[in-house]
């Protein structure tokens, strides 16, 4: 009895060994190596001279097994290497994402800015009749051309050609929409305010705007002095204790040739609009010329845009206007300020 009770131990004992030994192989079983991680990369090239529109995407990413596209247009791709079409202009940022077999990923993005102000521009030809010759200047290719007498592409077009002639009355300012659409249906558009002479440039956005004396919020408060020039006119610049002697400039790094600007009122009580002011013209910042004097404006509507030309030949550095009165009361309020580079005869 002794000797099988022994053995039964040495079985069982055998047997824990065994099975000791089995969990400590099962521990040390080394996982399978995760393959190479995925990179992005990919480049964007335009596909043709006169198609700004279209582009072809070249994937150069490596280790991946899918791919997805998202070009910033509402559209998308899952092609390895698309090329793809936009449809308008603008600024589009193209996101490219690759993923491996293990769920790795990676990304990258680049952006494809297509400018209409590079692309298209209105040739004009004064004709000294009271009307102003335009003609489409592109280097796109074009199947369909629109012209449009307004700022936006609203309603029936004046003209379907290429070229076309329009009305301009001596002194007056209009705007014209041009726009043009590509075999592939993508569209491009532009919009110039014109006069008799050819094309006005609004160049506000080329100056430095400072002030004799700001919003007590500052130039960045909600009526601060920025306000004067966001190209916003349901904005204002707004400033209290209004004593006479008010000024607002812009100084271009360049010297520029102004011939014009524009005042739109703001939004509540007329008496806080300007009454009188002057617009002189500097080259160095402390000697200035009054190429302009002006009294007793009204402004009868809320944000009422008003053009306001005069003779100048002469390219200065800083061009300021010197606010003097207002129509009653201490406040000063204007919605926006635009100057204006005209057409020179």
């Amino acid at each position: 009895m002794e000797i099988q009770f022994r053995n039964l131990l040495g079985t069982i004992f055998l047997a824990i060994t065994l099975c000791a030994g089995c969990e400590k192989d099962e521990e040390e079983i080394a996982p399978e190596p995760d393959g190479p991680k995925p990179t992005a990369s990919f480049t964007a090239s335009q596909v043709a001279d006169d198609d700004p529109f279209t582009f072809d995407f070249e994937n150069e990413s490596t280790n991946f097994s899918v791919v997805r596209w998202e070009f910033g247009d509402d559209s998308s791709a899952v092609e390895t290497s698309p090329v793809h079409t936009f449809l308008k202009t603008g600024t589009f940022t193209v996101l490219m994402r690759v993923e491996n077999e293990e769920k790795y990923w990676a990304q990258r993005e680049k952006i494809i800015q297509i400018n209409p102000d590079r692309l298209m521009e209105m040739d004009t030809r004064p004709t000294g009749t009271g009307t102003l010759d335009l003609a489409v200047n592109t280097g796109v290719n074009l199947s369909e051309v629109s012209w449009y007498n307004g700022a936006t592409a609203t309603g029936s077009p004046i003209s379907t050609e290429r070229d076309v002639s329009i009305p301009v009355e001596t002194g007056r300012f209009d705007y014209y929409t041009l726009q043009g659409k590509t075999p592939k249906g993508s569209v491009l558009q532009i919009t110039r305010l014109l006069t008799d002479l050819g094309i006005v440039r609004d160049i506000t956005a080329d100056g430095v705007l400072s002030v004799s004396r700001d919003n007590n919020g500052g130039p960045d408060g909600g009526e601060g002095s920025k306000k004067l020039v966001d190209n916003d006119i349901t904005t204002k610049f707004l400033q209290s204790d209004f004593s006479g002697d008010l000024w607002f400039q812009l100084e271009f790094y360049n010297p520029v040739v102004l011939g014009g600007y524009t005042f739109t009122s703001g939004n509540d009580a007329d008496g806080r609009d300007p009454l009188n002011w002057r617009l002189e013209g500097s080259k160095d910042g402390s000697n200035w010329t009054v190429l302009d004097r002006r009294e007793n404006e009204d402004f009868p509507g809320r944000r009422e845009t008003r053009t306001f030309t005069f003779a100048n030949s002469t390219a200065y550095n800083f061009y300021r206007i010197y606010v003097t009165a207002v129509n009653s009361g201490s406040l000063f309020q204007l919605s926006e300020w635009r100057v204006l580079s005209l057409p020179q005869t």
